[in-house]
């Protein structure tokens, strides 16, 4: 699917902080991610999803790839699906 045909940001009062190495947070900007709407309250398995809203699971993964970084998110996939999901957008890469 075409970035332009993806969910907007579910939290867009949040300035994410992902980059390519782990973001340092201040104690406010993790409470802001952590009490905000779409932080579920646990986790759980709801007819084989994860959360009951996607926004939910793009504010845990955006929480995520804030701590660890794109770069060790991306060494989990094989270079050849980072290539497949970047490349209708980004053919150069």
């Amino acid at each position: 699917m075409p970035f332009s045909q993806m969910p907007t940001n579910p939290s867009p009062d949040i300035a994410w902080k992902i980059s390519a190495a782990p973001a340092s947070l201040s104690i406010e900007e993790f409470r802001a991610r952590y009490d905000h709407a779409n932080m579920p309250e646990k986790l759980e398995m709801i007819r084989g999803q994860l959360f009951w809203r996607k926004e939910q699971c793009l504010h845990v993964l955006a929480m995520l790839l804030e701590a660890v970084g794109l770069r060790a998110a991306l060494s989990l996939c094989p270079p050849e699906a980072v290539r497949a999901a970047v490349a209708p957008d980004f053919p150069d890469v």
